[in-house]
């Protein structure tokens, strides 16, 4: 057996893990009240059947500047007990949880009320929705919030906070050439345009304690047309920086709903974010996870062997399969049933397609055709 092998314990990034599987994080685009539902509560209870070693619960809304809608899950004071009960639950399993804490900035699918903020000014080029720079103070208190969300997600049993800096939202275009045109200390060259991220993840260490684990998502490359948005080599630099601060792990993903790859790419793409996140583990002793295009396990193995990446994050294998992992870990081990056509993801929540019954499907074909 390898040094390193797909299913053994492990301490990854500051929590100790049953195996190297994680369930990315996902938007559950059908919560109640800002809280899980039971059908969000038993995709879980799901997944931690399924031997998923760490679930990352995602995204989660939570400062005053963001627009969300009431389906999006939001940690608060009020929603800290509703969120206990999920991590109680997984935890009964030996699964791990995250809370992912994100900040939409104008990445949004509907029409919002009111200001929407951002690093700069800009158009988005996915919705045109227009920003509205973010102040210094109002940056300062961004950071605070940070803070305090990830206390509200210590206090409900989450085992460590992602911070969500990839996929072209809020801190994804703090550190785009792009999209931060600012002239103070949160703008110019990389270091400043990561400072937020630094900020808040030392406002988090100070709140929840130094040995909370918080890690990060983000984008090795935003494939921004002509190559105008965050590159490879500011994201290793980047990443370098924050190895150096403290980080207790790293999800090497990419790509944003305006670039020409999305994160969620076909099928006829693996592991398509493999070189980059090669090249950053080499660079820093950070644990390293990779994301995107992983359905086959020969192939994770060889990657554990072969190279200083730490784990493997899944999504739309698991939502297929949430006993992906238990399958394989029984001894079949045959590639992911999931195909990447991406018609999990639709406005009545994230179900695969091929799971839904007949009538399903149909309600599904006529709703994309409306939209066509």
């Amino acid at each position: 057996m390898n040094a390193k092998e797909v299913f053994n314990t492990s301490l990854l990034g500051g929590i100790e893990v049953k195996n190297r599987f994680i369930r990315s994080a996902t938007n559950d685009p059908n919560a109640e009240n800002f809280i899980p539902n039971k059908a969000i509560f038993n995709k879980y209870e799901d997944l931690s059947k399924g031997e998923v070693g760490t679930i990352i619960m995602g995204y989660m809304a939570f400062s005053k500047s963001d627009h969300y809608a009431g389906n999006s899950l939001e940690l608060g004071a009020d929603t800290v007990a509703e969120f206990k009960k999920v991590t109680d639950m997984a935890h009964g399993y030996g699964t791990k949880m995250v809370a992912q804490i994100n900040h939409a900035s104008t990445q949004l699918y509907f029409q919002p009320e009111g200001t929407v903020y951002g690093p700069s000014e800009y158009t988005d080029p996915m919705n045109g929705i227009k920003a509205t720079a973010f102040s210094k103070e109002q940056i300062q208190e961004f950071v605070k919030e940070f803070g305090q969300a990830a206390a509200y997600a210590k206090e409900a049993g989450f085992d460590g906070v992602q911070i969500h800096g990839a996929h072209g939202y809020m801190l994804n275009k703090f550190m785009s050439p792009l999209y931060n045109q600012r002239t103070d200390e949160y703008g110019g060259d990389v270091n400043g345009r990561m400072k937020i991220v630094l900020d808040i993840l030392s406002e988090i260490k100070s709140t929840c304690g130094k040995n909370y684990p918080v890690w990060i998502k983000l984008s090795s490359t935003d494939f921004e047309v002509d190559n105008k948005g965050l590159n490879e080599k500011e994201f290793l630099v980047i990443g370098e920086q924050l190895a150096a601060n403290g980080i207790d792990a790293i999800e090497v993903s990419g790509g944003s709903m305006a670039g020409i790859h999305s994160s969620a790419r076909s099928k006829k793409y693996a592991a398509y974010h493999l070189d980059a996140a090669k090249k950053l583990s080499e660079k820093v002793d950070t644990p390293i996870i990779l994301v995107g295009g992983l359905r086959d396990l020969d192939e994770m193995n060889n990657i554990l062997s072969e190279t200083k990446i730490e784990a493997f994050s899944m999504s739309r294998a698991l939502v297929r399969e949430s006993d992906l992992v238990k399958r394989w870990k029984n001894g079949d081990g045959t590639k992911a049933k999931c195909i990447a056509c991406n018609s999990c993801f639709n406005p009545n929540g994230i179900e695969c397609f091929f799971n839904l019954s007949k009538e399903k499907q149909q309600e599904y074909r006529e709703m994309m055709q409306a939209q066509s």
